[in-house]
């Protein structure tokens, strides 16, 4: 992260795809998971800026200072 190698294994889009998945159970039951709702925001705006193709250790653009 670190060193920006963000070689895709697991894109963000597919992250942020999957996330919302598992969100639907837990919201469907009234459930709250705060930390998977941060996760699927994070991963959402990740490709929102065009950056999905990134492997999910891009979430590192979001976090670094100066990066996004």
């Amino acid at each position: 992260m670190i060193h920006r190698d963000h070689d895709c294994y697991f894109s963000a889009s597919h992250a942020a795809k999957d996330s919302g998945i598992a969100l639907a159970l837990p919201v469907m039951n009234g459930i709250k998971t705060p930390l998977a709702h941060a996760t699927f925001d994070k991963y959402t705006k990740l490709t929102e800026m065009g950056k999905g193709e990134l492997d999910k250790s891009g979430i590192a653009e979001l976090t670094f200072r100066g990066r996004s």
